[in-house]
């Protein structure tokens, strides 16, 4: 059975399990030190954070952090490729659009990689429009939105 979970402290040592294994399956290297380090502080790194269990086992993800009071970033939106094909990502993207709606942003953004064209494509189908981008991250070449109420 799988159900979408509030992250908890509790589960910190299965979610770097499943990014060790997840990460890799888009051509991701897991980086605890480096770019990757906001994954050990998850409460502070974010406003939510979701993960996807089946029975005990994480196998997806999906997290908000706040980038100002109209605006949030979708973050860490993954899955494990066994999953694929089960409308699991759509309920993980839903979760955290549905709580951006309730929290008051008017704007959800997300980069992204242009070779993450499953990715891309839930986005899409989900409302969401290519934009300018609006941040520093220098692995990613694709920026999307999502604006509410427009």
């Amino acid at each position: 059975m799988f159900t979408i979970q509030s992250y908890d402290i509790k589960y910190q040592n299965y979610l770097v399990r499943f990014l060790q294994e997840c990460l890799p399956q888009s051509g991701r290297k897991l980086e605890l030190t480096g770019r990757h380090k906001m994954y050990c502080n998850i409460n502070d790194s974010f406003k939510d954070f979701w993960c996807l269990f089946d029975d005990e086992n994480i196998i997806g993800t999906v997290a908000l952090k706040r980038l100002d009071a109209r605006r949030c970033e979708l973050k860490s939106l993954y899955l494990l490729e066994k999953y694929y094909g089960m409308k699991l990502g759509c309920q993980l993207l839903q979760t955290a659009i549905t709580k951006a709606q309730q929290d008051g942003y008017q704007e959800i953004l997300l980069d992204t990689l242009s070779s993450s064209k499953k990715a891309i494509s839930l986005y899409e189908k989900a409302g969401f429009i290519r934009t300018e981008r609006y941040n520093t991250n220098y692995t990613a070449d694709v920026f999307m939105s999502l604006k509410f109420g427009e």
